[in-house]
């Protein structure tokens, strides 16, 4: 491995992918580039054949992948803090283990964008989703999600729904350096943590343009997420969005839409209800509230919000025939 660090990192971490990480992998150095970079693969102790098949590619491509250490298994978080602590680059560049760039101009196109616009942070482009076998697949999910796709200021909307996908996207890898990643195994969202993050200091642009094919099978991240990771993602959101609120109030300037200012006063309030933790940093998130008070007719429209939802709620119970809400 030369002693120069790439212009970009390409992250791609893997666990019993082996139908699909030469795919992954070729999709990477097909890529038609003018500058350096390396791929880093942090395969998560996986129990098939992954690793020998990405042992095989570094016997041929020994200049450009590394292949980390062999750990015990960690978890989505904790792998992705290793592998992408390990990247050397200016830029880094994520592929998950089952997805595919299927453009090889993508990662030139993003790279372009960003070394002349030095105040974005990120850039993501659309996907096109497959099968676990490689069939193109109508995908209604991806639908609803590609309606939200934003580019410029979206800090706000990304506190809405994330909207990212993670193998489309390239970022600049100082906007992350303070980030804090768990180290532990008990949630698996660390690319929307990271692009709140960065959205919270820099603009997001978007390439209208399927660069990726995201595939979507049965031992997909996204397809069954077990309950102790969705209250684990929980609460890595909600400590996550402590030091990122603070960080986005730092770098902006006050928010003069009133919709914006409603979203970002009840994500705050929501700290001060639900933790993140202790009562000095509960306190910290109100006094941060009263930044973005909306006034009473924001109040107004909040308080009608919560009754929606609690109707919908109730609809819901009583379609499902429950008498009262599951434990």
């Amino acid at each position: 491995m030369p002693n120069n660090p790439p212009l970009v990192s390409v992250s791609m971490i893997c666990y019993n992918a082996e139908a699909f990480i030469a795919g992954s992998i070729e999709g990477v150095l097909h890529q038609k580039i003018d500058f350096p970079v390396e791929l880093v693969i942090g395969d998560d102790c996986s129990q098939d054949s992954t690793r020998k098949i990405c042992e095989e590619y570094i016997q041929e491509y020994p200049q450009i992948i590394r292949l980390l250490p062999l750990e015990p298994n960690m978890g989505i978080g904790a792998n992705t803090a290793r592998t992408m602590g390990s990247c050397r680059g200016k830029y880094i560049a994520v592929c998950d283990g089952d997805d595919v760039w299927a453009d090889p101009f993508k990662l030139k196109r993003q790279v372009d964008f960003l070394e002349k616009n030095p105040e974005y942070g990120v850039v993501y482009t659309d996907v096109e989703t497959i099968s676990e076998t490689g069939e193109v697949l109508a995908d209604p999910e991806q639908e609803a999600i590609r309606e939200m796709y934003a580019k410029g200021a979206v800090f706000t909307k990304l506190l809405g729904a994330n909207f990212i996908n993670n193998s489309t996207a390239v970022f600049r890898r100082d906007l992350i350096a303070s980030l804090f990643i768990s180290p532990d195994r008990s949630y698996q969202i660390p690319d929307y943590i990271r692009w709140l993050h960065i959205a919270a200091r820099a603009k997001v642009h978007f390439i209208d343009h399927k660069s990726t094919l995201y595939r979507k099978h049965a031992a997909g991240l996204s397809v069954a997420v077990p309950q102790d990771k969705i209250l684990g993602n929980r609460r890595a959101l909600r400590r996550s969005l402590y030091h990122t609120l603070l960080l986005f109030h730092k770098n902006n300037t006050p928010l003069s839409d009133r919709l914006e200012r409603i979203l970002l006063f009840r994500r705050i309030l929501s700290l001060v209800i639900r933790g993140p933790g202790s009562w000095k940093e509960r306190l910290r998130m109100l006094l941060l509230a009263s930044k973005y008070f909306p006034g009473i007719s924001g109040l107004i429209s909040l308080g009608r919000q919560k009754a929606a939802k609690l109707i919908h709620l109730n609809h819901l119970i009583l379609a499902s025939g429950l008498q009262e809400l599951p434990a």
